[in-house]
């Protein structure tokens, strides 16, 4: 069986196909068939509500959205909005942590938080009737947590043990590595989590203080799934009112991100762990997200990856797993993942055979391409299948796309891709890479002495 690890996404948590691009639908009937259970509503403050009604589902999710993420961190304070919707699930002023952890057990229910580089959520899972106590926990978590010093201190312990536990680890180390490299002097080398300058500098007053930068009502947006008469639907935005209505406009403006740069030499970054196995990240361009070549350009890799895998692990056995995919959010990079590299003589060479290896006509492209697009639509939806899932689509579609609904058109955006487009896709980012000059910055991750090696 093809063992294709794409470790990546446990380095950096940001290697996925999230969203496609704006290439006209052949046909949008899924798209007509699904758009009607949409609603939206709009708070008094000018927070959008946005509601999916998820026929059949006894599970209701509400998810609080903060928009802005790490571009408005200083790299000094890395991790602190992070901790901030952490804390904000950690007690109330109506609520102690044990009250809500008890509530939790006996109902079901789950009050989490997440972060991430452009945005930051508070979630809700319930079951629908139980839908108005939980709402009254999460709101009184976002707008009056506790932020207690203990629980702060333990937060930022976790925190530290954590980062050590990452740059132990040579997947972890390779995330931070990209951080502090590729994205160097970039609005994303602040990081998600604490990083080593940070980590000592935090203090509870930071998190107060970026708690109040979060409540904003011109960042701020409320996404719910379930399966909700209209009726329960305007009882909802009416309590959601109650609760958010009164958050004052920050004047909150989205922050421009610049295309990220690959100038620069090899990165070699020494892990213990790694011994001398090689763990590798070739970073280059790729198409940005709104681009008419993104989806196009993702099927190519599909490709790709079969030919890596085909040229670098069967027939070299030079590595364990190998792949590519993109790396970043508003702002993308391409990268080729070579995971447990074992040969380090002429390993590049092999990555430049495999892309060269790409099929050589659109016949050829042609007889697999469907293949590869119902992969691509079953990555897309596989998520879907929970409400949880559905909300994660709708905000994909919120902070990257035009609306909401969005993500229901990239079924026949990926019907419409022909061979022709994806052979142009090839040609105009993957086929450069086979050149030996090629602008492609790669980051290893081995042992002392053992990185330098590895020939790419």
């Amino acid at each position: 069986m093809r063992c294709r690890l794409f470790f990546v996404a446990a380095a950096l948590s940001c290697l996925a196909f999230v969203s496609c691009g704006t290439t006209k639908p052949l046909g949008n009937s899924f798209y007509e068939r699904n758009v009607g259970d949409f609603s939206e509503r709009v708070l008094g403050n000018g927070i959008p509500v946005v509601v999916k009604k998820n026929a059949g589902s006894r599970i209701d999710v509400v998810r609080v959205v903060f928009e802005g993420g790490v571009p408005l961190v200083p790299r000094s304070l890395s991790g602190v909005e992070e901790l901030t919707v952490d804390l904000m699930v950690h007690g109330s002023s109506k609520y102690p942590y044990q009250q809500i952890q008890k509530m939790c057990y006996d109902r079901s229910f789950a009050v989490t938080s997440s972060s991430g580089k452009d945005f930051s959520s508070v979630s809700l899972t319930c079951i629908h009737r139980d839908l108005s106590d939980a709402l009254d926990i999460l709101a009184d978590g976002i707008l009056n947590p506790l932020f207690s010093g203990k629980d702060f201190a333990q937060a930022l312990a976790l925190a530290a043990d954590s980062l050590q536990s990452r740059k132990a680890s040579p997947e972890g180390a390779l995330g931070i590595a990209v951080s502090e490299g590729i994205f160097a002097g970039h609005p994303y080398s602040s990081t998600v989590s604490v990083n080593d300058e940070s980590v000592s500098r935090l203090k509870l007053d930071d998190v107060k203080s970026h708690h109040r930068k979060l409540l904003d009502s011109s960042r701020m947006s409320i996404v719910v799934v379930g399966n909700l008469s209209d009726g329960e639907i305007d009882d909802l935005a009416g309590k959601l009112e109650g609760y958010f209505g009164s958050i004052e406009n920050g004047g909150y403006v989205r922050p421009e991100i610049p295309q990220v740069g690959i100038q620069g030499g090899k990165i070699i970054v020494p892990c213990a762990a790694a011994g001398e196995v090689g763990y590798i990240e070739g970073m280059f361009r790729c198409p940005e997200r709104d681009s008419p070549d993104y989806i196009p350009y993702v099927l190519a890799t599909m490709f790709l990856d079969d030919s890596l895998f085909d040229v670098v692990r069967e027939r070299n056995g030079a590595v364990y797993s190998v792949g590519s995919g993109v790396v970043g959010a508003r702002r993308l990079l391409g990268a080729v993942s070579l995971y447990k590299a074992t040969k380090a003589e002429g390993l590049g060479g092999m990555v430049r055979e495999a892309i060269s290896a790409f099929p050589k006509s659109e016949k050829e492209i042609k007889a697999r391409l469907d293949m590869y697009k119902n992969k691509y639509i079953t990555s897309i939806f596989e998520n879907s299948r929970s409400a949880g899932g559905i909300a994660s689509n709708i905000i994909s579609s919120m902070m990257y796309r035009s609306s909401p609904s969005e993500y229901l058109l990239r079924p026949s955006q990926v019907r419409a891709v022909s061979p022709s487009d994806v052979m142009a896709a090839y040609r105009k980012y993957i086929e450069p890479l086979s050149r030996e000059d090629a602008e492609i910055r790669w980051v290893v991750v081995s042992g002392a002495g053992s990185a330098e090696k590895f020939e790419l």
